[in-house]
């Protein structure tokens, strides 16, 4: 099952939009009082995951051959599901840790919940692909290349809109 390359593209392109966007706001903010903890998080959120779908929209033009399907699926799978479990190892402590020390009007529970279910979501995915309960790969894949995208969106709006006091 070949993957869909228009739709990865596609994908690599709005992941490399969003990925130049923090590096602008990182370049521009140079000063000498920094980001305040809450936006480094938010914009390491909406980096990790536009890296996240990114390189996963790039890496099956690099490893699919006709010939090694089955493998090129396992490792794009395998790569996904490792990533996101990097996610949910580092972003959902750094977020109960920003509430802790006083920024939860600026992290509700809400917001918590809902990056980390989108982590969560993918390592599930990810997790069912490998073992083969899912099978319509193709389709599954760029589901959660579109959750990293949707995750870094959200970390970028927030970044955004919802400014620190």
């Amino acid at each position: 099952m070949e993957p869909n390359f228009d739709a990865l593209q596609l994908i690599a392109e709005l992941a490399l939009g969003i990925v130049g966007f923090s590096a602008i706001l990182i370049g521009l903010s140079r000063s000498s009082d920094g980001f305040s903890a809450p936006d480094n998080f938010r914009i390491q959120l909406l980096t990790y995951s536009a890296f996240g779908a990114m390189f996963g929209s790039i890496l099956p033009f690099a490893i699919f051959s006709e010939q090694n399907l089955e493998i090129a699926w396992l490792l794009n799978c395998w790569l996904v599901c490792l990533y996101s479990i990097v996610g949910l190892l580092v972003f959902p402590k750094k977020m109960l840790s920003l509430r802790k020390h006083g920024h939860v009007e600026i992290f509700p529970l809400k917001v918590y919940f809902f990056q980390t279910g989108i982590l969560s979501f993918i390592f599930i995915l990810s997790g069912l692909m490998i073992t083969g309960y899912l099978t319509n790969l193709t389709n599954i894949y760029i589901v959660c290349l579109i959750l990293f995208l949707l995750q870094s969106s959200v970390a970028f709006i927030r970044t955004m809109f919802v400014r620190v006091n």
